[in-house]
């Protein structure tokens, strides 16, 4: 459907776009980190690869990195995304650096959520004392 007699790349690219959602304006800074200086545009082909690459890691949960797959939630995807897209650099050759910053955030994530888990049964024991006796006779009751 070339309605406006653009190219195919271009098409896909606002396909791709509308895909990120709210998310766009920050994957867009993001591609700018992609030029090879400030003043240099990127070539339409390159960005709809940049874009799929993207749209992948969210699609799959995570990226290869180091030889290593990790599995990275989205939201710290479209967290490292925005992390790197505000550092104004130029020059990558590919997602490494944002691959970095995303396992550090879901790491950070990860670990605020047990801390914050671990509070909360701290707040359920100290409200009911005799819990974990309770807790230790239930389990022994179905045991059996």
């Amino acid at each position: 459907m070339n309605v406006f007699n653009i190219p195919e790349e271009i098409h896909e690219i606002f396909r791709l776009a509308a895909r990120f959602g709210k998310s766009w304006p920050w994957i867009e800074e993001y591609l700018h980190c992609f030029r090879s200086a400030p003043d240099k545009p990127l070539r339409a082909t390159r960005v709809k690869i940049i874009l799929e690459e993207i749209q992948d890691f969210l699609k799959d949960g995570g990226f290869p990195y180091d030889g290593k797959p990790h599995v990275v939630r989205s939201d710290a995807i479209h967290a490292a995304i925005k992390h790197v897209a505000q550092t104004n650099k130029t020059g990558f050759k590919n997602h490494n650096y944002m691959k970095k910053v995303a396992i550090d955030m879901n790491l950070k994530a990860i670990q605020k959520e047990e801390a914050d888990q671990r509070a909360r049964a701290g707040e359920a024991g100290k409200r009911d004392p005799n819990a974990p006796e309770r807790l230790r006779r239930m389990i022994d009751g179905m045991g059996r």
